[in-house]
């Protein structure tokens, strides 16, 4: 712990006295939790930052719409308003907020809502779409008025809990002990040459008794902003990187393995662009100009396909998905199982 976080570490005290309080009286049940009669998956984190949810939420909505009808129920982190909303293709990020919006262009022919209130978000699907018969939710690991059939928690390999603290001296939204409440755990963000002896490791720090899955970050295709044009990544060779995002390190060292330039400008996390921002960018763009493109991720990208001014530009977002290392059979098992049990 650095110095400066010692005068810090009372407020993380009075945090991590009131989430504690707050998680006893719903254990108790003296504060209600909201139980459906329908297979509910919540998939979350218990620190502030990008665990990686949102691919990780639509890789189980891809691996259970072969077999069932699914809606994906988030809060809509980032947007201007905060009552219960449809998200649409064309919807706007401010009403719906980015990760909502990336997710349904994803699965176009999924339901995919947002709702402050999640007891209230779940009610409304269940009657306008009785057909569903499973409701992921984004986001959701604190969200404790609703009962959670199957809680997936999140964790990030480079951030692991274990070394982390309350929060603001860390990164922890509740308490360590927190991770009791999961069915299981996926550490994200994991390397490629992730070893068994690491992976022993690790579990044997997490301290859980339930599985515990390893996941990987996947780069896909480099995708153009206006249309679905894609472009070779060994044609790249100098890239003006603009992310929003909550760590851009990950994306940072793909490209330097790929040994591209990059001249990064960045955002805070779910930033909302403004005219000047973009003016920022295409000005930093024409004086680098040579050999480079504007680059993005996907999140970013729901935010600045509606400025005009880069249509005349080369900008291109980097599209991610999750794939698992060791167990993926049994990761996937364990949602089907608990979905067929619960339909």
């Amino acid at each position: 712990m650095k110095w400066y976080n010692w005068i810090l570490l009372p407020i993380s005290l009075v945090y991590w006295i009131i989430t504690s309080i707050r998680n006893i009286l719903f254990e108790i049940g003296i504060f209600k939790e909201k139980k459906f009669n329908i297979p509910i998956i919540g998939v979350g984190n218990i620190t502030v930052g990008g665990t990686g949810k949102t691919p990780h939420s639509q890789y189980i909505s891809e691996l259970l719409q072969k077999k069932f009808k699914i809606a994906i129920l988030s809060k809509g982190y980032g947007r201007k308003t905060k009552e219960f909303k449809y998200v649409n293709i064309d919807s706007n990020f401010d009403e719906v907020g980015d990760e909502p919006l990336q997710m349904k262009k994803n699965l176009p022919k999924e339901i995919v809502a947002v709702d402050h209130k999640r007891v209230n978000g779940v009610n409304k699907i269940m009657k306008e779409h009785p057909k569903v018969n499973c409701i992921i939710l984004d986001d959701a690991f604190q969200h404790r008025t609703i009962k959670i059939g199957f809680n997936i928690l999140l964790c990030d390999y480079n951030n692991p809990i274990y070394k982390d603290y309350m929060m603001p001296v860390g990164l922890l939204r509740e308490s360590k002990k927190g991770i009791r409440r999961a069915d299981c755990v996926v550490i994200s963000k994991c390397p490629e040459n992730l070893t068994l002896e690491e992976i022993n490791s690790i579990k044997k720090k997490l301290k859980f008794t339930k599985e515990v899955f390893f996941s990987k970050v996947v780069y896909d295709k480099i995708v153009s902003l206006h249309g679905n044009k894609t472009i070779k990544k060994t044609s790249i060779k100098k890239v003006l990187l603009v992310t929003g995002i909550a760590n851009s390190s990950p994306i940072i060292e793909y490209l330097e393995r790929l040994k591209i330039q990059i001249k990064h400008l960045k955002y805070k996390d779910h930033f909302h662009y403004h005219k000047k921002d973009i003016n920022k960018i295409i000005d930093i763009y024409k004086r680098e100009i040579n050999e480079i493109i504007i680059l993005t991720t996907e999140k970013d990208a729901q935010k600045m396909k509606v400025f005009e001014e880069l249509s005349k530009f080369p900008v291109y977002y980097l599209k991610v998905s999750i794939d698992f290392i060791r167990n993926k059979d049994k990761f996937e098992e364990k949602i089907m199982k608990y979905v067929k049990a619960h339909s």
